[in-house]
Formats: C-alpha cells, structure tokens, sequence
C-alpha cells in the first residue's frame, strides 16, 4: 500500500498532539492513551529506519551488479573479438558466438553526389 501522507508531517503533529495531550492528563480518547500515542509514533519512526536501510542496501546491491555486467560485458566483448581473430570475421563460430558474419552485413548504397 503506498504512503497517502508525508513521514516528517505526521510525526510532527503526533508529537505536537503528544505534548499538549502531556500538558492535559484529563484528555481522553477513549481507548487510546497517550502512552499509545507516544508508542505508534516510536514504531512508525523505527519502520521508517529500517525502510532507509534496507534502500541503502538495495542501492549498493544495485550497484555491484552494475558493476558485474560492466565486467560481464567486458568479457564478453573480448571473446568474440577473440573468435574473430581466431576463426575469422566470416566464420560459423564468430556468428554462433554473437558476431555477425561478413558476407551478411548490409552494405548501404553510396548516395550520388547531387549538384548545388
């Protein structure tokens, strides 16, 4: 479920609420309390830390993968230059390793030089 309101705004007002309720022992809410108050607003602030951990986490995850298909890509760049220098740029091998062969290459048409 997405987040309807804003973190710092509602802690804010809860602990507003939360002083003058402090001020006032005779304020009721029916079953809840101010010690319930005070309680929800510690839990809602520890959610709220373990959420901008675990995107920390995420993000640094995030980025070791990047970096591992950079070296993958890398890897895979000098292979199939390494089956075109070994079998050729026409090869079936270089073809079957990604490489597009020569003869199937699309060769564009030199446009003729137009007149100005």
């Amino acid at each position: 479920m997405a987040i309807k309101r804003s973190f710092n705004a509602t802690i804010a007002s809860s602990e507003k609420i939360a002083r003058v309720w402090a001020e006032s022992p005779d304020f009721s809410l029916g079953e809840i309390t101010l010690q319930i108050l005070q309680a929800k607003t510690e839990a809602a602030r520890q959610k709220r830390d373990r959420i901008e951990n675990l995107k920390s986490q995420l993000m640094a995850l995030s980025n070791e993968l990047g970096d591992q298909l950079e070296e993958l890509a890398n890897i895979n760049t000098r292979a199939l230059s390494g089956y075109r220098a070994t079998y050729g740029p026409n090869s079936s091998k270089y073809e079957q390793a990604g490489g597009t062969r020569t003869d199937e290459r699309k060769r564009t048409p030199k446009k003729p030089k137009s007149d100005k």
